[in-house]
């Protein structure tokens, strides 16, 4: 089984690297990476950083999806859009992105939810941590505006699928309750495993289990560590198993969000985030190439292999198949 990543923030760095004037970064710093790896899916997140808002925040979101149009055409990558696309690229091994906006602060009017559409994107998350016109994130205990309850409805009538990760628990109970659209969890963990208010509760992994969806587990260490550990592979597993047996089994997938390709892009001194990273390192896992690793834990735990090859590949693949546009 290739595996599927739910969530990368790919266009944001090479967005960044292009402004800083490099190109052909797909093909030459992520490609040969993620081939090694053997993943063949990833979610490439449209984000933008606070720094940028509010002014800037189109500008940049629209520089990404270029970004990523251009640069998967100069190395055979696919940007699929409809469940058929997919098919077609797995079916030919090559590299599917599929394009999602990590917080709607780009749609500086709801009316350009169509043109983002129109350019690819697929996956919608109505914030990042904090307020914006259509929700409160997780930092807030606020819900859905009115114009967020009518952008999620826009989005699912579109065939866009919403993604909870981010928003906060009054907004997640609003947005379930508003429709049946296809919904995910791209890089969440479990909140009774870490009690950071960015995870999901077991009442949430339940909801989202009943509706179809998938929960990408996320590496980022002061996401994923239990009590008394310092962040390791087997705190990783201890998520993607209570995910499984909570949400239901074909539930649990890989969201990584592997922080080093957009740290390496951030225009600051290169030896500033050395420095930072070896201080307090983000990532519990060192790369792609440690799925294989995670793999073998989870193996070795006395997991089904049906049941890994799904969480590594499968779950995540046949999500997008039921969410995505048929073709």
């Amino acid at each position: 089984m290739r595996a599927a990543v739910a969530h990368a923030d790919l266009p944001a760095a090479l967005q960044l690297r292009r402004r800083a004037g490099a190109r052909h970064t797909l093909r030459d710093r992520w490609l040969p990476e993620l081939r090694a790896a053997g993943v063949g899916l990833v979610v490439g997140a449209v984000f933008v950083h606070p720094l940028f808002l509010p002014e800037g925040a189109l500008r940049a979101a629209l520089e990404q999806v270029d970004a990523v149009l251009e640069e998967a055409a100069d190395c055979g990558a696919a940007v699929v859009t409809t469940a058929a696309e997919l098919d077609a690229a797995v079916a030919a091994e090559r590299l599917a992105l599929v394009l999602a906006l990590e917080g709607a602060e780009p749609l500086t009017s709801p009316a350009l939810l169509g043109p983002f559409f129109r350019l690819g994107v697929r996956l919608l998350g109505l914030t990042w941590n904090g307020r914006n016109a259509y929700a409160d994130g997780c930092d807030l205990d606020g819900g859905l505006t009115a114009a967020g309850r009518d952008l999620a409805r826009a989005a699912w009538a579109l065939g866009m699928a919403l993604d909870v990760s981010h928003l906060s628990d009054a907004g997640f109970r609003e947005l379930l309750a508003l429709g049946d659209g296809p919904v995910l969890a791209s890089h969440s963990n479990c909140r009774a495993l870490c009690g950071h208010r960015r995870n999901v509760t077991d009442g949430q992994l339940a909801a989202l289990g009943a509706r179809g969806a998938v929960v990408g587990v996320n590496q980022v260490r002061f996401l994923a560590r239990r009590p008394g550990s310092p962040g390791t592979v087997d705190d990783l597993c201890a998520h993607l198993l209570r995910t499984e047996a909570v949400a239901g089994r074909g539930t649990a997938c890989l969201g990584l969000d592997l922080a080093r390709g957009y740290d390496e892009a951030v225009p600051r001194p290169l030896d500033d985030w050395r420095a930072r990273a070896a201080a307090e390192p983000e990532d519990i896992l060192e790369g792609f190439g440690a799925i294989r690793r995670l793999e073998a834990r989870l193996l070795a735990g006395g997991l089904p292999p049906a049941d890994v090859d799904g969480i590594v590949g499968g779950n995540l693949t046949a999500f997008l198949r039921r969410a995505l546009p048929p073709g």
